[in-house]
């Protein structure tokens, strides 16, 4: 058996969260769904009508990374509390499955979720970008779109991987759910703020400023291949934000200064952590219940 079996196609606990409970949410009388979804579907469309018009790209990826950030938690700070909170966990322990298959099976049923959320949203990013980057090439614009794209998809992954293990650890969901938040605002908004004053009275004291965003070869010219290990920049260059905001510097105002894989290599980092996430809580659940990996 494959792993796209052992952990999807076969594995009962992927389809009991991403088809069974889809299900539960939608049996409801066809006239609550349709109210439901009708403010939606007329906000998805006038956003299509907007972009189509006005372009506004930047609205577009805002708007993708509040859904994504937002979702990624609430769809997943809830899958091992409630196994413990309707005492369901024990009969989930008495069954074939392996701790890889519990595991995987809750984490892969998010993503296909939120690969749901990125087919909706990244073509309105995409049009937007075409309509409103003049001075770019269509080259140029495709590949700040692939990299914004994969920064804002890894960083959704990450935090779907964390709630997760914040589930199973606090056994609570609305706990889990409001430390992922809280983690998320610090590392994003609190973080680089606090990192942004220490600097600034580092420099202050008679130290050269640092600017995040320069990067030329005459200065520091190792920066450009270096930067990623150079822990001067780490808080801002792992700020998946202000990632975003360099991919897009970097494309249309100072593309020859761009550093080597920005954008690419900071996805690549969330995607890592997000693997040791899931391994470390794959093995601690196999711990747990003497399930094999």
């Amino acid at each position: 058996m494959t792993l796209w079996q052992k952990w999807v196609t076969a594995n009962p606990v992927f389809r009991y969260h991403f088809w069974g409970q889809t299900k539960l949410m939608v049996r409801r009388p066809l006239w609550q769904v349709v109210l439901l979804s009708v403010p939606f579907v007329a906000i998805y469309f006038w956003l299509v009508n907007q972009t189509v018009q006005h372009g506004l790209p930047f609205l577009s990826v805002g708007l993708e990374c509040l859904a994504l950030w937002l979702v990624a938690p609430l769809m997943s700070h809830a899958l091992f509390a409630m196994e413990f909170e309707k005492a369901t966990w024990d009969m989930l322990v008495l069954t074939r499955l392996t701790a890889g298959q519990i595991v995987m099976g809750k984490f892969l049923s998010r993503l296909a979720l939120l690969m749901i959320l990125v087919i909706f949203l990244a073509p309105l990013t995409l049009i937007g970008a075409f309509k409103d980057f003049q001075t770019v090439t269509p080259a140029g614009i495709l590949r700040w779109f692939a990299e914004t794209q994969f920064v804002v998809l890894s960083w959704a992954v990450l935090l779907t991987s964390f709630t997760l293990w914040l589930s199973y650890w606090l056994k609570r969901g609305m706990v889990a759910a409001a430390v992922a938040f809280a983690g998320q605002v610090f590392v994003l908004f609190i973080l680089p703020v606090l990192w942004g004053l220490f600097l600034a009275l580092f420099a202050m004291a008679g130290q050269r400023y640092i600017d995040p965003f320069a990067f030329e070869p005459l200065s520091e010219g190792w920066l450009k291949y270096g930067w990623m290990f150079d822990p001067r920049l780490a808080i801002w260059a792992y700020n998946p934000a202000l990632a975003i905001i360099g991919v897009f510097v970097f494309a249309t105002e100072r593309v020859a200064e761009k550093p080597f894989l920005w954008g690419t290599w900071q996805g690549i980092v969330y995607l890592l952590i997000s693997a040791l996430i899931i391994a470390l809580l794959t093995r601690s659940v196999a711990k747990a219940t003497r399930k094999p990996i």
